[in-house]
């Protein structure tokens, strides 16, 4: 039977957003569902061609499907209701919001509304960074194993078995990502336009942490 002790390493690193992503549904109310479906057809259309006209690319922005229904709040009112929605990805915050701006006038209709849905934002780190934070959280492993072997009057004697565990992080409070949901959506309309002159700040950061569970061979001391 092997003697070992396991434990659990822990390290941390930084981890900065390098892609926003939303969802940005467009809708439209009319008499009939017929008349909300084309409209909103026409809508996407012009919606395309104006964040493609405000700088996004053709791989920033993806097709989110459509619906139409009737909602029950409107039972003794006559409308319909179609949406469709459109997934744009963006590496600049700025560039979005102006984009995004951008489509305000397409909504001068009072049955159009916009609403941009944040989604959790992609965070990166350079390789260099989670290859060292990798190797940290193993030497926390075995400084802890040597404290509980030293204790327990052992010795390590090699490793036996590591695992490498999900890995936490910190939400950054920006929405899509907030401290108190674990999947964050944070739902607005769009209005009052982006200024090209509105002052740009850092992407956010969190703290991610790497663990790692790792059994060692333990020897009685010499």
């Amino acid at each position: 039977m092997d003697r070992y002790i396991e434990v659990i390493g822990n390290s941390t690193l930084v981890e900065a957003i390098c892609k926003y992503k939303a969802d940005v549904t467009l809708n439209v109310r009319a008499v009939q569902i017929e008349t909300a479906i084309k409209e909103s057809v026409e809508l996407r259309a012009q919606c395309i061609r104006q964040l493609k006209a405000a700088g996004m690319a053709d791989d920033q922005l993806q097709e989110g499907g459509a619906e139409s229904w009737r909602p029950w709040f409107w039972k003794k009112k006559v409308g319909q209701e179609a949406s469709q929605k459109i997934l744009v990805t963006c590496d600049d915050m700025q560039h979005l919001m102006l984009a995004l701006g951008s489509l305000e006038p397409l909504f001068e209709n009072q049955r159009y509304s916009l609403n941009v849905d944040m989604r959790p934002p992609q965070f990166e780190t350079n390789d260099e960074i989670r290859l060292e934070a990798e190797r940290r959280a193993f030497l926390n492993a075995k400084s802890k194993a040597d404290v509980l072997a030293n204790a327990a009057g052992l010795r390590l004697n090699g490793v036996l078995e590591m695992e490498e565990l999900a890995a936490t992080a910190t939400r950054t409070g920006t929405f899509g990502d907030e401290d108190w949901r674990s999947y964050g959506v944070c739902s607005a309309p769009v209005s009052g336009g982006v200024s090209d002159s509105s002052e740009k700040l850092e992407a956010a950061t969190r703290s991610a942490r790497i663990r790692y569970r790792v059994r060692f061979a333990t020897l009685p001391l010499d």
